[in-house]
């Protein structure tokens, strides 16, 4: 997958330094200021911070991203967009179990699931630094730095999974095996750089990198939610993504 986006990024930025950067806005006129773009790629998190550590999990893993983003053109430096996008967030951690009939049994993976899906409203504000065609007829690339803020939602019903042992020296012993936090809401904050390259007068291709900070609160589902403090915590997330473009042009 990362040598998928570094492919993906080289690309881009060999076939945009064939166009030369000025100030011209030749080809943006009141009717035609609207992207679209639908994107696909991966994203990790870091432990989410503010449950106990051991209802933190010890690891994360990489999930799809998906994204459908809209864009306005203020003007030919300066893009708001709208990013609407979902993935799964979940940890992973390792929990013992007691001793019985006298023999310590081995510990067992447990997941933390904070959100499936979690699903994010951002709203970008990006400086950008266009390229055009040989004429200066065509906006041909944007390359775009920005910030963002919006809201965060997760899905998940504070519930937990059972495993059986199916090992000696008690097969049937019964351990927990998945924690869901409760769903929640909280907000985002963020930035983000990408590639823009139009291959035709309307489409494009684009790739994006982005770093978020979420702050979440989580309903109270059960009473591991209460006692264990899990309804409030925070992380990083890292969304990566490839996606297609069609400006309203």
């Amino acid at each position: 997958m990362k040598g998928f986006f570094l492919t993906a990024a080289l690309f881009l930025g060999l076939t945009g330094g064939a166009f030369a950067q000025t100030n011209v806005w030749n080809d943006y006129g009141v009717d035609r200021t609207w992207d679209i773009g639908f994107n696909y790629g991966a994203s990790t998190i870091t432990r989410p911070n503010g449950p106990e550590k051991f209802y933190q999990g010890s690891r994360t893993n990489v999930v799809p991203d998906f994204s459908i983003k809209l864009q306005y053109v203020v003007t030919p430096h300066w893009h708001l967009a709208f990013d609407l996008g979902w993935r799964t967030w979940e940890s992973y951690g390792t929990w013992s179990n007691p001793y019985t009939y006298g023999t310590q049994l081995s510990p067992t993976e447990v997941k933390f699931q904070l959100g499936k899906p979690a699903i994010t409203e951002t709203f970008q504000l990006n400086y950008v630094i266009p390229y055009y065609s040989k004429y200066k007829v065509l906006n041909r690339a944007n390359l775009y730095f920005g910030v963002s803020a919006g809201l965060v939602t997760t899905v998940s019903d504070g519930s937990q999974s059972f495993g059986k042992y199916n090992n000696r020296p008690d097969s049937s012993y019964r351990y927990v095996n998945g924690y869901n936090y409760g769903m929640g809401i909280g907000y985002s904050v963020g930035v983000q750089m990408g590639y823009t390259y139009y291959f035709l007068r309307k489409w494009g291709v684009n790739v994006e990198l982005a770093a978020r900070y979420v702050n979440m609160t989580a309903s109270k589902e059960n009473g591991l939610a209460d006692a264990h403090g899990t309804t409030k915590y925070n992380m990083l997330f890292f969304p990566q993504t490839f996606g297609i473009r069609y400006r309203f042009r």
